[in-house]
């Protein structure tokens, strides 16, 4: 296979944490509201923007400077530095598209060096959280994202793979030459995976991917 660009979803996959929303919850002690608020979204009663917002009104007034901080904290999975580079080495382009937070992607571009990368907008004003927010990956639309970033670099759908975890990635993966489904939450990305890796670490996923690299 032709790989010229990996998509990959960030909270689960490349952290080990599988919310960056809900360790910052769990961080400042919040959760059980933002739980209520969780509920709320998936019984249907509030639409994923009122969440959403419901969700930065928790923050509203943390310091900017502590909000990245809890951040710079999150677990990243063992192997990665090596994955990322690999691909940089190959002059792969790196896609990192995430429902959680574009501060912890900030964080995590800086030591993978992203070719893109787009999540949700938090803004600051007086160096506080301002309970402003922006909405940019939602539940079904990281499929249109992917394609735009492959449509700006010239890159073909079919030379790409896409590496999610959950339901939410399922657009994604649909647009991609390549599925991997790791550590899935649901069946129905184990059932349209090309392959399916279970796995602590970014090793087995290395192997698998510079094997379709290098064949």
């Amino acid at each position: 296979m032709e790989v010229k660009a990996v998509a990959i979803d960030v909270d689960g996959v490349i952290t080990k944490i599988e919310s960056a929303w809900r360790y910052l919850h769990e961080q400042l002690n919040l959760i059980d509201i933002a739980k209520y608020n969780a509920d709320l979204f998936y019984s249907g009663k509030i639409s994923y923007e009122k969440w959403a917002e419901l969700d930065v009104a928790l923050w509203k007034g943390l310091k900017k400077e502590s909000f990245y901080k809890i951040l710079e904290n999150v677990a990243i999975r063992e192997g990665s530095e090596e994955f990322f580079s690999f691909l940089k080495s190959r002059g792969v382009k790196i896609f990192a598209i995430s429902g959680g937070l574009t501060p912890l992607l900030e964080i995590i571009s800086k030591k993978f060096h992203f070719d893109r990368f787009m999540a949700n907008d938090i803004f600051f004003e007086d160096g506080v959280v301002n309970g402003k927010f922006k909405i940019n990956v939602t539940p079904t639309n990281k499929g249109e994202i992917l394609q735009g970033f492959l449509k700006d670099f010239g890159i073909s759908e079919s030379s790409c793979i896409a590496i999610g975890d959950s339901q939410f990635d399922i657009p994604m993966l649909k647009v991609c030459g390549y599925k991997i489904a790791f550590n899935p939450k649901q069946i129905e990305l184990i059932e349209i995976a090309d392959e399916v890796i279970f796995s602590e670490s970014f090793h087995e996923l290395m192997a698998k991917v510079k094997k379709l690299l290098l064949d």
